[in-house]
């Protein structure tokens, strides 16, 4: 192998780009794949050098799995009657293969919904009490960790979002949610914070939160129907509340003249497979409310409101088009 070529290879992959590709190898290994969905799989790996990177990482594993000796072969893994070659992929034994080749283990999806105290998969949300009675309502694709012990109440929120509402019942002990970029601090309150790739979005509706980042003494406290975001580089000026915000945990995503492709982007956040948006219509305005329980009803009423089409490839590869636009 060239220099130039495991230079590449090492590279650090997106952990959503290898949970996709694990996804299509899965759809590969079952025994009703079709040649349109094939043909869908191709499509996806040419769609980007990083999408082909991850599937070729992933063929790499399958090799090595086939160079096991035999009381630990292959085989005789996928062979299981509690486990499948699929399903390794599917609940995130692959993410344990990856943590052992250097992909980064604890940051995968799969790793962190399958070992985080609460989680939910793609469009699955949540609701719980905590033993202190603060509601929490889980978005999809989230993970969080519990940490209660005598002096503190912890959330480390590990990926995806969660609306918090705090016991009304007295309590000694600091509470504080934990996410990649610091902490949330409220102070009686009703609250949801979103961890982003590089942000942490916290938004409030009741009472007040304080923010502190990571690494700084920088502070910044917020009020009800306020909204902040906390990155590297600092804490950004307080916000209006944006009206989609609190829907999105009741299961609707509500659009005020929203660009086309930012509708697509959240939609595709609650479904598996990829979910695209045609260039020529990625910049149109939309305005309604939609659906995020039922993913495919909503982009066909987003199609319905304007004159679009939605083309399935497989129930894996959606694309929002122009009606005037050929779709192979």
């Amino acid at each position: 192998m060239s220099r130039t070529s495991a230079d590449a290879s090492q590279k650090t992959i997106d952990p959503a780009v290898l949970e996709q590709a694990s996804l299509w190898m899965a759809r590969l290994w079952s025994d009703d794949i079709s040649e349109a969905q094939r043909d869908a799989c191709l499509a996806w790996r040419q769609a980007s050098p990083e999408h082909e990177r991850a599937w070729q990482q992933l063929q790499a594993i399958d090799g090595r799995l086939a160079a096991l000796p035999r009381h630990a072969a292959r085989s005789e893994l996928f062979s299981s009657s509690q486990v499948s070659r699929r399903g390794l992929l599917q609940w995130g034994g692959l993410a344990v293969l990856l943590g052992g080749l250097g992909f980064g283990l604890p940051r995968t999806p799969q790793w962190q919904r399958q070992f985080a105290d609460y989680a939910t998969g793609i469009g699955e949300s949540r609701e719980l009490t905590l033993s202190d009675g603060t509601h929490l309502v889980l978005d999809t694709d989230t993970a969080i960790d519990v940490r209660f012990d005598a002096h503190q109440r912890r959330l480390h929120l590990l990926r995806g979002g969660v609306l918090i509402t705090t016991a009304k019942t007295p309590d000694a002990r600091a509470f504080s949610v934990m996410t990649q970029e610091g902490l949330s601090y409220p102070l009686g309150t009703r609250f949801s914070v979103q961890q982003h790739s590089d942000s942490t979005q916290v938004a409030v509706y009741e009472g007040r939160v304080a923010l502190e980042r990571r690494g700084s003494d920088e502070r910044a406290t917020l009020d009800a129907g306020q909204q902040a975001a906390m990155s590297a580089d600092g804490v950004s000026p307080p916000a209006p509340l944006e009206p989609a915000g609190l829907a999105r945990f009741q299961g609707r995503l509500v659009a005020e003249g929203m660009r086309v492709s930012d509708v697509v982007e959240i939609l595709a956040r609650y479904r598996h497979g990829v979910v695209r948006c045609a260039p020529e219509v990625a910049d149109r305005r939309v305005s309604g409310v939609f659906s995020l329980q039922d993913t495919d009803r909503a982009l066909a009423s987003l199609a319905d409101a304007l004159s679009l089409k939605v083309v399935y490839r497989t129930p894996l590869w959606v694309t929002v088009a122009s009606r005037n636009t050929h779709e192979n």
